[in-house]
């Protein structure tokens, strides 16, 4: 695992090795091992350079695999962040056809692959990663990223040639990259509390998509791409092969993934939350052989949010080391560093849980496995049972529904049933697509605009708090509401008319939510400690068999009870996991920053939020903000993940003087 960058100038001017220097020491937490730069044309004769760093976390053959590495002529050059799994099997191929292998390592065997295949290699692949491979022979820059979005890449089209980086942070050190707000995708993080790719917030720097890649011609100044290397499965579901034959098929390929993410030639555990899928690893895990497990948690003093007890049970049940940490209003204090170490705005609060279990995990592991991405395969999140549940209601009784949900007024408490029920209802009239936007929108019942009907002023698109008042200030909503929320959904349900919506909501969260918030949360938390997180539901074959399954297998309907996700993983796992784990509904990896923001930490953020200089950037007007801090410090609304996402939005503008 390592931090990459990487610059390609075409104007007759050298890269800089100190330029380089100083992109790779911000990386320097994920690859705290060793630093490789090269630099081609160091002599400035060349009309086209090319310069590549590589700060590396040695996780397989931590002696050797030092990068960038070359191949046998010196005509590719590789800077790689990630790991391949099937690397033995490439390795034994590739020596097959003659190639010298000179490392024990993955790294080598893609600059190999690239060799013989060029971008065709990604077919290849099991695993995640982000690389770059010059090619000096056609003088091209191979861009790529794995098929989930596990592992990040940013790059910047530049007046003289491309740059690219694994964060932001990095990029910026190249000073032919601009520094300058995008304010379509501050827009877009106020809906969902991220930034889809390919926008960052930052004008100038794109992330590259997962299952993508794109090619530079350094010599003709084109960009190739991006271009997609992989889907999800599409059209009808298989129904033809036996839920139990599904069950067979589901452990077998999980457990597959699970013995394949255990290499490792450093110490190695896995994030185990109590809920179903890091207990499904665990159990995996220790059946295959892999020696005693360690095993990590989060705990809270709050009610509603402490799953440690079930975390404990499973540790107990595998006889795994188990550590628990615990978590704390205090902990709000890693945000403003959470917030810079990600680079563009992000507000997803579970990530400052994910930072502390990280830096507990890293001082006895170096590798763990999670349980990241069952929710979306399998059918997890309460609002696609929700969706299920919508399916099922004809039009009048949807819109009855709806009209009362739209009269009910907010109750605090981040996890208030009465809440979830507003929300539910309230968007029950609207299109499937519209309507599971509503749920996903973190402004949600507040913003008029992500209705999906025709808008007439800036007062009415701007979004309202319970007191009426409009937040955005008209200027900013121009600009940041001026896109099409739902365009990038059509793309990712498209081929899926045949399948229910409850599905079609599943492949949006797969290829949208998972990429752009939770893996990037693990992402930036775990390497900010020189943690690997390794996610065996991520495998894409495991993704490919789920994806083909009837949803009816997933989702199964419960009198008087919304229905219950997973059911195929519970049934495929009864007779390993214990039965308090297979029958308990999810919790959710969360921290309750509504508590700590309407207790200790209110002045804090009053002081962030209302400071002149924030107020001062013209994005909110200061009577309707100050509305929605008093409703929700008060305790009679609950806006505790809206005003943490105003908070990491303005973070994000100091950390990166904006």
């Amino acid at each position: 695992m390592c931090g990459i960058a990487g610059i390609v100038r075409s104007d007759g001017r050298p890269v800089e090795n100190a330029v380089l220097a100083r992109m790779a020491a911000r990386l320097i937490h994920r690859g705290p091992d060793q630093e490789g730069l090269w630099l081609s044309g160091e002599k400035g004769t060349d009309p086209i350079s090319c310069g590549l760093a590589v700060r590396r976390l040695a996780v397989i053959d931590p002696a050797g695999s030092r990068q960038p590495l070359s191949n046998e002529g010196g005509t590719a050059r590789l800077a790689y962040n990630g790991e391949v799994y099937n690397f033995r099997d490439l390795r034994e191929g590739l020596a097959a056809r003659g190639h010298t292998l000179r490392s024990a390592g993955d790294s080598e065997v893609l600059v190999h692959l690239y060799e013989d295949h060029g971008p065709e290699m990604l077919a290849h692949l099991v695993g995640m990663f982000a690389f770059a491979v010059w090619d000096a022979a056609r003088q091209r820059l191979l861009l790529a990223r794995d098929r989930l979005g596990q592992k990040p890449l940013y790059w910047s089209r530049t007046q003289s040639g491309l740059a690219f980086a694994s964060e932001p942070a990095a990029l910026l050190e190249c000073p032919d990259v601009p520094r300058q707000v995008d304010r379509r995708a501050i827009g877009q993080f106020l809906r969902f509390g991220y930034v889809p790719a390919p926008a960052t917030g930052f004008a100038g720097i794109q992330k590259l998509p997962p299952a993508h890649y794109l090619v530079f011609d350094a010599a003709s100044g084109r960009v190739e791409g991006p271009t997609r290397y992989w889907d999800i499965p599409r059209g009808p579901a298989d129904t033809g092969t036996s839920a139990a034959e599904w069950r067979e098929r589901l452990l077998a390929t999980l457990s597959g993934a699970v013995k394949s993410q255990l290499v490792a030639d450093v110490p190695l555990g896995v994030l185990l939350s109590g809920g179903l899928d890091s207990s499904a690893i665990t159990a995996l895990a220790a059946e295959s052989g892999a020696g005693p497990l360690r095993t990590f948690t989060v705990r809270f003093a709050e009610a509603g949010w402490d799953e440690s007890a079930y975390a404990r049970e499973v540790a107990h049940r595998f006889g795994a080391r188990h550590t628990e940490v615990r978590i704390e209003p205090r902990c709000l204090e890693a945000l403003p560093e959470l917030v810079e170490r990600h680079g563009e705005p992000f507000a997803d609060s579970s990530a400052i849980a994910m930072y502390y279990l990280a830096r507990e995990a890293r001082r006895g592991i170096t590798v763990a496995l999670s349980g990241d991405g069952g929710d979306e395969s399998f059918g997890g999140y309460p609002r696609h049972g929700a969706m299920m549940m919508s399916e099922r209601m004809g039009p009048g009784l949807r819109r009855l529904l709806a009209r009362i949900g739209r009269r009910m007024q907010p109750h605090p408490g981040r996890k208030s049933r009465w809440n979830a029920a507003r929300r539910f209802l309230a968007a029950l009239d609207l299109e499937p697509l519209p309507r599971y936007l509503a749920w996903r929108s973190l402004f949600w019942p507040f913003a008029p605009w992500l209705e999906g009907r025709a808008v007439g002023s800036l007062a009415h698109r701007a979004n309202a708090t319970d007191s009426g008042g409009g937040l955005l200030a008209p200027d900013f909503a121009a600009d940041a509401l001026a896109d099409d929320p739902l365009a990038p959904w059509l793309a990712a349900v498209a081929g899926l008319d045949s399948r229910p919506w409850v599905d079609r909501a599943m492949a949006i969260d797969l290829a949208d939510y998972l990429p752009n918030d939770c893996l990037a949360k693990v992402d930036i938390a775990s390497m900010r400690h020189s943690l690997e997180v390794r996610s065996p539901f991520l495998d894409h074959r495991v993704v490919e068999l789920a994806r083909r399954m009837p949803v009816g297998l997933k989702w199964r309907p419960r009198v008087g009870r919304p229905p219950q996700g997973k059911a195929i993983l519970r049934e495929a796992m009864r007779d390993i996991l214990p039965g308090s784990i297979l029958t308990r509904g999810k919790m959710g990896f969360g921290v309750p920053v509504s508590e700590w923001l309407a207790g200790e930490h209110a002045e804090w953020m009053r002081g962030i939020l209302l400071d002149p200089a924030s107020l001062g950037r013209g994005l909110f007007a200061r009577q309707p903000l100050e509305d929605m801090i008093r409703a929700h410090t008060d305790r009679r609304a609950d806006h505790g993940e809206r005003l943490c996402a105003l908070v990491c939005l303005e973070l994000w503008f100091r950390a990166f003087n904006l």
